[in-house]
């Protein structure tokens, strides 16, 4: 198996053991997590907040009994948590880079489908202070989601494989939304913050960055939600003042949403194909130039963290006998678990 150094060891036996576990777990996960939803909503929790909190913590409850059970050690690991001055430096322009790259995949993905998030995020921005929806929206999924996705499911599959671990972790992170347009940049993410963390020798940076991009969305809705509803009040005051010219300049400052109308809100949230698109032309310059700047920065944190060899190992298994055993083994981790679960999400996705 793998080592946390990237080192292969025999032993399919152990491998397929860890996958078949690493399926059983996302089965769990997403179908436990739903029946459980159901089953508080049943009981009276309708609680918008309340829910996507619960959710959140359902999916998890699997990966942690798990960790619970098997006593595994890997999670107390310091290099699971260590890292260098440098290293932490580099988050910020590795946030800044893959956010974009997620915004640019978001918008285009809109061309295709609808954005299926922002109402619901909107929704609980309404309701909610700023720290709560902040904490629910952006701390416990970054916590949650990497605990399960970058921690107990990649390091199952890691065993196996790395490039299957990069990807099929990825895979299963994009549908465990459940909607093809939030599947299009999760999956994107989960492939960038699976090689992040393993340039950094650490799953930390999955960690900040999947915090920084959900916290960036909710404090960029609720500032801009603030200033429009402010817009929203000072041309009232304008209007029943009289002062048209006043009422203009704050029709200009609102950058076309109808601030005029009752219903400014639900235009405010609505987009069609054509400013899409142009926003996709919009944001291509910056998307390229920050795959580009993930690629530099990834393949710096894989020299400075003395890793230098771990990307062109971590896609080769060494070992006698290895292509006997991959060749007899190859599609062992098509398991009925992992089918399931898939089948699952799709089928959500597409009702």
């Amino acid at each position: 198996m793998y080592t946390d150094k990237g080192e292969y060891h025999g032993g399919m036996n152990m491998n397929q053991n860890y996958v078949a576990d690493a399926n059983r777990l996302f089965l769990c996960s997403i179908v436990g997590s739903k029946l459980l939803l159901n089953l508080v909503s049943t009981i009276g929790v309708r609680d918008a907040m309340a829910l996507q909190l619960l959710i959140e913590v359902f999916m998890a409850l699997p990966c942690v009994f798990y960790l619970v059970s098997r006593r595994e050690s890997f999670i107390t690991r310091p290099e699971i948590y260590k890292m260098g001055a440098v290293q932490w430096i580099l988050l910020l322009p590795l946030a800044l880079c893959v956010d974009k790259i997620a915004e640019f995949v978001n918008v285009f993905s809109q061309l295709f489908t609808q954005n299926q998030i922002t109402n619901h995020m909107l929704e609980l921005v309404l309701q909610y202070p700023f720290p709560v929806a902040f904490f629910v929206i952006a701390v416990v999924p970054a916590v949650c989601e990497e605990l399960i996705y970058r921690v107990v499911l990649y390091r199952g599959y890691r065993r196996s494989s790395a490039l299957l671990a990069v990807l099929l972790t990825a895979f299963l992170f994009g549908i465990m939304h459940m909607n093809l347009n939030q599947f299009s940049y999760a999956f994107i993410l989960g492939i960038l913050f699976a090689l992040i963390n393993e340039a950094a020798g650490s799953v930390l940076p999955s960690v900040v960055l999947h915090l920084y991009i959900n916290g960036r969305s909710v404090v960029l809705l609720y500032t801009t939600v603030n200033f429009l509803e402010g817009l929203r009040e000072q041309y009232i005051a304008a209007k029943a003042a009289g002062n048209t010219e006043l009422m203009q300049e704050l029709s200009e400052q609102a950058n076309g949403v109808p601030i005029q109308k009752e219903d400014w809100l639900n235009a405010f949230m609505m987009t069609d194909n054509g400013d899409v698109l142009q926003s996709v032309f919009a944001l291509l310059p910056y998307f390229l130039i920050a795959v580009i700047g993930v690629m530099l920065i990834i393949c710096f944190l894989f020299r400075s963290t003395g890793r230098k060899g771990l990307f062109r190992e971590m896609f080769q298994r060494k070992g006698t006998g290895y292509k006997e055993e991959r060749a007899e083994n190859k599609l062992s981790f098509l398991t009925p678990s992992l089918l399931v679960g898939c089948a699952f999400c799709i089928a959500y996705m597409i009702l």
